[in-house]
């Protein structure tokens, strides 16, 4: 695969300025299995990013889109106050883009937020992590569609379901997610990407890992995120606020 298809900078500038107009672009990252290293040969490389639309668009009749979204290859970039609002709910994808460090581009303003990264780790975002892989565990059991291409449960199903539950074990113990993966966890995530581990199986792990990280409550984390800072950054973003957070 072509270096240029994994950098953001190249694509943020090539495919998402034309379409922000009056505005910048905050950040804009490799998404998904390209990400966190797990890719297989035949993974697509999706991208997420953030962009800041000029105060006239966001006041006048004409709103800016809060996510615009396109095909071939895959990609969200969301406002920046969708991206806060999403933030504060403690959306797994949104948490990841603060503790990216690979394949990533960013603008300066887009620093100040990163600094203050671990803000944002609370109980809402354990909680929001923990909803995800049992929302799936359950729909499995129930025999309902689950999160993956025809709705039947497959590899990328049961990797995801379990990736998300370690990074919030990572979290409940004081910890950051980890975003690229390596040694004995991409092991695991690898063989469960390649059927080595049965969806069976891969459901008990995950509720080991999920009684483990109940077995721990209270967790030593605030409730929720810090919107005091969260909100300085946003306003200082939009030219409201002089001086950066």
């Amino acid at each position: 695969m072509a270096t240029n298809l994994l950098d953001p900078e190249i694509f943020a500038v090539n495919t998402v300025k034309p379409r922000i107009g009056q505005g910048d672009i905050l950040m804009m990252k490799v998404w998904g299995s390209w990400s966190h290293d797990t890719q297989l040969p035949e993974s697509d490389v999706d991208f997420v990013g953030c962009y800041v639309a000029h105060n006239r668009e966001m006041l006048g009749l004409k709103r800016a889109p809060d996510t615009l979204t396109g095909e071939k290859p895959d990609y969200q970039v969301h406002e920046v106050g969708k991206f806060c609002e999403l933030l504060i709910k403690g959306n797994p994808g949104i948490i990841e883009m603060l503790f990216t460090d690979k394949m990533i581009w960013s603008h300066k303003k887009w620093m100040p937020l990163v600094a203050n990264r671990k803000e944002f780790l609370c109980e809402t975002v354990v909680k929001q992590y923990l909803g995800y892989s049992q929302a799936q565990i359950k729909r499995l059991e129930a025999g309902m569609s689950v999160h993956s291409k025809g709705g039947k449960p497959g590899e990328k199903w049961a990797y995801h379901m379990y990736r998300v539950c370690l990074d919030a074990k990572r979290i409940a113990e004081g910890g950051e997610p980890k975003v690229w993966k390596d040694g004995e966890e991409k092991a695991t995530l690898m063989d469960i990407r390649h059927g080595k581990i049965p969806p069976n199986e891969v459901v008990r792990m995950t509720k080991d890992v999920i009684a483990t990280i109940d077995s721990m409550a209270p967790w030593k984390l605030p409730k929720e995120a810090d919107v005091a800072v969260l909100e300085d950054w946003l306003l200082w973003v939009r030219g409201l606020n002089v001086h950066a957070p």
